[in-house]
């Protein structure tokens, strides 16, 4: 008689996303740990509103609003906050956008453009291969 296999694809595929969405998330907190560095600083309030989210982006005057008074916002946002597969780093202020993309700003403090970018572009393919492995893991030692 032949032995017969039940195969779980929900399951498996559960798992995977949850690993990899596990592993994308401490991803990004390395992305914002790279980048902050070279973040412009006047006040500090654009370093603190960097946060990686699950799920969707936080609300951003919400995030600035709470860095403006002092808090680190960096593990803010422990839970999904949507039901999007995909994980987010993001800075959250109304000039966060600008800072990061215009070219000719001085910063006499410190930081410069890109910020964002060089850090995630410096760090992607070790987060890719990090997923992977978690990925692997879990479902080796999923029962």
């Amino acid at each position: 008689m032949a032995k017969r296999n039940k195969w779980r694809t929900k399951e498996a595929v559960k798992i995977a996303e949850e690993a990899g969405l596990k592993a994308l998330r401490t991803g990004g907190e390395r992305i914002i740990t790279s980048a902050m560095n070279n973040v412009p600083i006047e006040s500090g309030t654009l370093r603190r509103s960097a946060t990686t989210t699950a799920g969707g982006l936080p609300d951003m005057m919400q995030v600035y609003e709470a860095a403006k008074e002092g808090n680190e916002m960096k593990n803010a946002f422990p839970e999904p906050i949507g039901k999007e597969k995909a994980v987010y780093v993001s800075y959250n202020t109304p000039y966060a956008r600008r800072q990061h993309e215009e070219m000719d700003y001085i910063h006499p403090v410190g930081g410069g453009p890109k910020y964002l970018e060089n850090a995630f572009n410096m760090l992607k393919g070790k987060i890719i291969k990090m997923a992977e492995l978690q990925i692997k893991k879990a479902l080796r030692n999923a029962k």
